[in-house]
């Protein structure tokens, strides 16, 4: 198995811990699931770069991608009636969109 492509989401599953606690911050525990989905994916990242397990991958591929869709769900709110905000956001929902296409990649 390559570990490229799971090393560089780690990467980015550790920056977005760090953007993602100042939006979490800003926004309240409205983004709660976000966050634990997030943790998650950092935790099953690890585990498959460590294990090597196929069934490790698939798992971490769907909490990275879950990761992207909670993001996006969870701050739709603010975005879509607060939209001054909304540069405050995008570091974090930057890196959000990198996880599935990254996901996928892995995959192949």
């Amino acid at each position: 198995m390559q570990v490229t492509y799971p090393v560089i989401i780690l990467a980015i599953l550790a920056s977005g811990l760090v953007s993602g606690f100042i939006t979490f911050r800003m926004h309240g525990m409205r983004l709660a699931p976000h966050f634990v989905v997030m943790i998650l994916a950092l935790v099953a990242t690890i585990i498959n770069i460590i294990s090597g397990n196929y069934y490790m991958l698939y798992g971490a591929v769907l909490l990275q991608i879950l990761t992207t869709i909670t993001a996006f769900t969870q701050t739709w709110a603010t975005l879509k009636y607060n939209f001054q905000t909304a540069p405050a956001y995008a570091p974090h929902l930057t890196l959000m969109t990198m996880l599935p296409v990254l996901a996928v990649a892995s995959l192949i």
